[in-house]
């Protein structure tokens, strides 16, 4: 059987509340007063076989954090809120996500005098990416931990995993926008990689040295351009993730220029992350984007920097760029018996790829060496 420890602060509260609740309803009396005694006591032991640890499990509601989980992805890293989703049709057993591609339309002919018209059959293709799962490691809480501290380790150390979950989602979204390791693994082709014209400046890229040629508004039309001869351009719906230093370059703190593109933002446009728009862009940025190294291949997230590595800023039509998120768990492992104390984890699947096989509607800008 369980031991009870009498609170008689927690008693006395008890039996002050009873006490409102009673005359409040049926006015001051000493049969009231009694009433109250006698309901309070009660209600106090019979809390006292209410378990603690089911107290405990309360602080940590498993769907908010779950909710929570998805809204940390997108407030850290906004351009994951310009990319399209995926319809569900598409999705292939949660794993595989399949993009139908059109095999082009008929042949029109103007006046047309032969007939009858040959009758053409339509070959259409697809192209996959897939849902990749990203998990934390799980991360242990000691009972005193709970307990002791001044502040509340709980929250402060899942805080701290989804910040790392989200940079962690947001890279690889970045990577497979650009290539995908299923259908055939292909990527964004040299085509889609423009090279910046600027002025020479030290570069920014820890690791890296020499100068290279400074981003520039101008890189912003050429992009422009390039996207309109793909036929991929659509007014509003266009969009780049600038690395610190493509913004610093392009945007400097002390030009009229850039307070005008700051001021043509709206404060909804600006919630979701937008910093200016120019030349038909909507631009935010982040600290990275892309790497690549002297032959213009991307490197993987993480990779050394060599000291002949570029950076690289990411376009692209919102509608031509396909994400989806699927499921999110937060785990949590309450009172383990074995480590005493809680242990908490959580895993998220998301996937991303260009819509069109060809990779219409995506481009890079990179920063090359000024010689």
């Amino acid at each position: 059987m369980k031991k009870i420890e009498i609170k008689w602060t927690s008693l006395f509260y008890n039996v002050v509340i009873a006490a409102l609740v009673l005359v409040s309803f049926f006015g001051l009396s000493v049969e009231t007063l009694a009433s109250s005694v006698a309901v309070g006591v009660t209600s106090g032991v019979a809390l006292g076989f209410v378990s603690s640890k089911g107290l405990a499990f309360m602080a940590v509601q498993v769907e908010i954090w779950r909710s929570h989980i998805e809204e940390s992805l997108f407030a850290d890293n906004t351009f994951l809120n310009h990319i399209s989703d995926v319809d569900q049709d598409n999705i292939l057993n949660g794993k595989i996500v399949h993009i139908p591609q059109s095999g082009g339309g008929s042949k029109v002919v103007k006046n047309r005098t032969v007939k009858p018209a040959q009758v053409r059959t339509r070959t259409d293709d697809e192209v996959l990416y897939r849902i990749d799962e990203y998990t934390s490691d799980p991360v242990h809480i000691s009972d005193a931990e709970t307990k002791e501290l001044s502040y509340d380790k709980r929250d402060s150390v899942i805080r701290e995993e989804l910040d790392a979950l989200a940079n962690e989602t947001a890279e690889g979204v970045l990577e497979n926008i650009i290539s995908s390791p299923v259908g055939g693994s292909n990527s964004i082709p040299a085509d889609n990689i423009l090279l910046t014209e600027g002025e020479a400046v030290a570069t920014g890229l820890a690791g890296a040295t020499g100068n290279r040629k400074a981003y520039g508004l101008s890189d912003l039309q050429k992009m422009r351009n390039f996207m309109k001869k793909q036929n991929a351009w659509r007014e509003g719906q266009m969009y780049a993730l600038l690395t610190a230093d493509a913004e610093t370059q392009m945007f400097p703190a002390n030009s009229m220029v850039t307070a005008t593109y700051m001021a043509q933002v709206t404060e909804e446009e600006r919630r979701n992350g937008v910093m200016y728009k120019c030349q038909g862009w909507k631009l935010l940025s982040r600290s990275s984007v892309y790497v690549l190294d002297e032959n213009g291949n991307f490197k993987t997230y993480g990779s050394e920097i060599l000291p002949t590595d570029d950076e690289g800023c990411l376009f692209w039509n919102k509608n031509m760029v396909e994400k989806a998120l699927g499921q999110t768990v937060f785990f949590d492992d309450m009172g383990n018996p074995v480590w005493y104390g809680d242990i908490y984890s959580f895993l998220v699947r998301i996937g991303a790829r260009a819509k069109r096989k060809n990779y219409e509607g995506v481009g890079v800008l990179r920063q090359v060496v000024s010689v």
